[in-house]
C-alpha cells in the first residue's frame, strides 16, 4: 500500500512539472501576439488553450494576464476561461476585477455566474466592502462647522434599471451599446419572437417564393406624325417545395405577358399581347442511395392576339381589311421516371454560416451554431419576410444567439452592423448544391390551331422520353458558385412515315459574389455558357445549333430583386448575334430553410 502512494504521489508531481514545463512568459506571449503564419480560427483555439493552462499553473506570474484577459475579452469563451482561472490561482488580487464583473449587468449572464463562483473560491463576497467609518466618542455641544461624513453601504447594480438600457428576458442582460446608455438593438424577449412554421424532423429544406419581373416597359409619343407606342413585357412566378429525406415535392406557377400598342392619328391601329400561363408539379419518393422514383404533371396555356385595324387610305388604294386574330395552345403531360440524387437552394444555410463567421471575427461566438438553432434562425427568417424593415428580424436574431448561448455579450454598434449586412444580404437566394439526374417517360396531349396543324406542327397525343441533369457547389467561403443544368428530349412511337424531332441543351455558370469590409453586398459577376441543339420548333427551323455566352454583373439592392447588365454573343446557322441587356427583377416574399 505504501508503494502504491509512493507511485501514485510520483505520477502526481511529474502531471504538475508537465503543466509547469510550458513557462507563463511564453504563455502570455502566446495570448497577446498572433503569428503571421498562422490561421486566425488556430490562433484563437490556441489562446484558449494558453489562458488554460496559466489557470492551472499556480504561478502568480499569471494573474495579472488573467486579470486582464477577464475584464477586456467579454465576446470570446478566453474571458470565462479567465475568470474561472483566476478563482483556481487563489490571489486575493483579483477579488476587486472579479466583483466588477460580478455586479456589471452588460456583461453576459453565465460571466457573472462564474465570477461569483470564482469569488467564492477566494473566500470573497460580490458585495463589495463598505469603507468603514468611526463614530465619534460622544455627541458634540454643538452642531460643527461642517456636517458628519456618513459613507453608506454601496448598493449592487439591480438587474433592470429604468435608465440604463433594456434586459434581455432569459439571460438577464442588457442590451446596451458600450458607455451609451441606450439600447443598441432594442429589448424583445423570446416571448415577442414571431410563431413559427411548422416542419417536421426530417426536413431537409423548403423555400417558398413568389417573385414578380419587369423585362421591358416603354411609351412613346411621336410629335412629328403624332403616333403613340407602347409596350410591356411583364412576368410573375409562385415556387414552393419540401424535400424531406424520404420524400419530396413542389409546385412551380408563372405567367408571362408581352403586349404592344401603335396608335397614329385616324383609324389605324395596332395592337398585340400574348399570355402564357403554366402550373408543374412533382412528387418523389426516396430509396436508399439517394435513388427515388418521379411522378410529374404539367399543363400550359398560351394565348395571343393580333388586332390590325388598316387606315381609310389603304382601304382606297390597296383594298385592304382590318385583321383580328385570337390563337390558343395548350398542353398537358404527365411522367413517372426514376432519379438519382437532388438538389437543394442552401441559401438560407449560407446566411447561418456567414453569421458564424462574422460572430467568430469579432471573437463574439460562445459556441458554434447546432442545427436547433440553425433552424429556428431560419425560421424565422421566413415568417418575418415580408417586414419593410429589417428591424424585427435583428432583434430576433440576437434573442436567439444570446437564450442559446451562441452570442457572447451584447454586439456593439460595429457587430450590430456586420449582423445586419448578413440578414440583407442579397446574394443568398436560389444557391442550388447537390447532384440530381433523372429520367422519365412522358405521356401528353398537345391542342394546336389548325394554321399551326397544317404547317406541321405537332397535335394530339405524343409521348417522349425525357431526361434532365442538375449540378450545384458552393464554393470559397460560400463566395464562388459552379452550376449547370442539361436536358435532353425525344418523340417516341412517331406515325409511320413521320420524324421523331428531339432536342438537348446545357447551361453553365459561375458566378462571383463580392462584399464589402464589413460584409456588405456589392453584386455578383457571372458568367454563363449556353449549348443547344434540335430538330424540332425549339429554334423555328427543322435543324438547329445554338452557341451562346455571356458575361455580366448583378447590382443587387433589396431581398431577390436587382438590376443586371450582361454582354452577349451568340451563333446560330453561321450567323453571329452581338449585344447587351438590361434586366430588372424584383422578388417578393422569398422564404428558405436547408437543413
Amino acid at each position: 500500500m505504501k508503494r502504491a502512494a509512493l507511485v501514485a504521489v510520483c505520477f502526481g508531481m511529474l502531471g504538475a512539472q508537465r503543466i509547469r514545463a510550458e513557462p507563463v512568459p511564453d504563455l502570455i506571449k502566446v495570448i497577446e501576439n498572433q503569428p503571421t503564419d498562422m490561421d486566425r480560427s488556430v490562433w484563437k483555439d490556441k489562446r484558449r488553450d494558453a489562458a488554460k493552462k496559466l489557470g492551472q499553473s499556480k504561478d502568480k506570474k499569471a494573474v495579472p494576464e488573467l486579470i486582464k484577459l477577464a475584464d477586456s475579452e467579454t465576446f470570446d469563451i478566453i474571458g470565462e476561461i479567465a475568470i474561472e482561472g483566476l478563482g483556481a490561482l487563489g490571489d486575493a488580487s483579483a477579488v476587486p476585477t472579479l466583483q466588477k464583473i460580478a455586479n456589471d449587468v452588460s456583461r453576459d449572464k453565465g460571466q457573472r455566474d462564474l465570477a461569483k463562483k470564482s469569488l467564492a473560491k477566494l473566500g470573497a463576497s460580490a458585495d463589495a466592502a463598505p469603507t468603514p467609518v468611526k463614530p465619534p466618542d460622544k455627541a458634540p455641544d454643538k452642531a460643527p462647522d461642517k456636517a458628519p461624513l456618513v459613507v453608506a453601504k454601496p448598493e449592487v447594480r439591480p438587474e433592470p434599471a429604468a435608465d440604463t438600457g433594456a434586459v434581455d428576458a432569459g439571460t438577464g442582460s442588457k442590451l446596451l451599446d458600450a458607455g451609451s446608455g441606450a439600447p443598441l438593438v432594442g429589448a424583445k424577449p423570446s416571448s415577442d419572437l414571431p410563431a413559427l412554421p411548422v416542419l417536421s424532423d426530417d426536413t431537409i429544406a423548403a423555400y417558398d417564393r413568389l417573385t414578380f419581373a419587369g423585362g421591358t416597359a416603354s411609351f412613346a409619343y411621336d410629335t412629328g406624325r403624332k403616333r403613340m407606342d407602347a409596350a410591356a413585357d411583364v412576368a410573375g412566378a409562385w415556387s414552393h417545395r419540401v424535400e424531406r429525406d424520404g420524400m419530396a415535392w413542389g409546385t412551380d406557377a408563372g405567367a408571362h405577358l408581352v403586349t404592344g400598342l401603335v396608335n397614329p392619328q385616324g383609324r389605324e391601329q395596332i395592337r398585340g399581347a400574348e399570355l402564357s400561363i403554366n402550373v408543374d408539379g412533382e412528387a418523389r419518393f426516396y430509396s436508399g442511395a439517394g435513388i427515388y422514383g418521379v411522378g410529374k404533371a404539367a399543363a400550359s396555356l398560351q394565348t395571343t392576339y393580333t388586332s390590325d385595324v388598316v387606315s381609310d387610305q389603304q382601304i382606297q388604294q390597296n383594298g385592304n381589311a382590318d385583321f383580328k386574330l385570337t390563337t390558343t395552345n395548350a398542353d398537358l403531360e404527365v411522367a413517372l421516371g426514376v432519379g438519382y440524387g437532388r438538389m437543394l437552394d442552401v441559401g438560407a444555410a449560407i446566411r447561418v454560416r456567414r453569421l458564424a463567421r462574422t460572430l467568430d471575427a469579432a471573437r463574439a461566438l460562445g459556441k458554434p451554431i447546432d442545427a436547433a438553432t440553425s433552424k429556428k434562425l431560419q425560421l424565422t427568417w421566413w415568417v418575418l419576410r415580408g417586414e419593410r424593415s429589417t428591424y424585427r428580424s435583428l432583434v430576433s436574431t440576437v434573442t436567439i444567439l444570446r437564450e442559446a448561448g451562441v452570442l457572447l455579450g451584447e454586439p456593439d454598434a460595429g457587430l450590430a452592423y456586420e449582423i445586419l449586412n448578413v440578414l440583407r444580404d442579397t446574394q443568398l437566394f436560389v444557391r442550388p448544391s447537390g447532384l440530381d439526374l433523372q429520367i422519365a417517360f412522358g405521356e401528353g396531349y398537345l391542342r394546336r390551331p389548325r394554321g399551326l396543324i397544317d404547317a406541321g406542327y405537332e397535335n394530339g397525343r405524343v409521348e417522349q422520353l425525357l431526361v434532365q441533369a442538375g449540378y450545384g457547389a458552393q464554393l470559397d467561403d460560400d463566395k464562388l458558385e459552379v452550376a449547370g443544368t442539361a436536358y435532353a428530349r425525344s418523340r417516341l412511337f412517331a406515325a409511320d412515315g413521320q420524324p421523331s424531332p428531339y432536342a438537348a441543351g446545357a447551361t453553365a455558370h459561375m458566378t462571383r459574389y463580392t462584399y464589402g469590409d464589413h460584409g456588405d453586398p456589392l453584386g455578383m459577376f457571372d458568367l454563363t455558357g449556353i449549348l443547344q441543339v434540335s430538330s424540332d420548333d425549339t429554334m423555328n427551323t427543322d435543324k438547329g445549333l445554338r452557341v451562346e455566352g455571356q458575361l455580366g454583373f448583378t447590382m443587387l439592392f433589396n431581398q431577390a430583386s436587382g438590376l443586371r447588365l450582361a454582354a452577349d454573343v451568340a451563333e446560330t446557322g453561321g450567323i453571329v448575334f452581338l449585344g447587351a441587356n438590361l434586366s430588372a427583377t424584383y422578388g417578393l416574399l422569398d422564404a428558405v430553410f436547408s437543413r
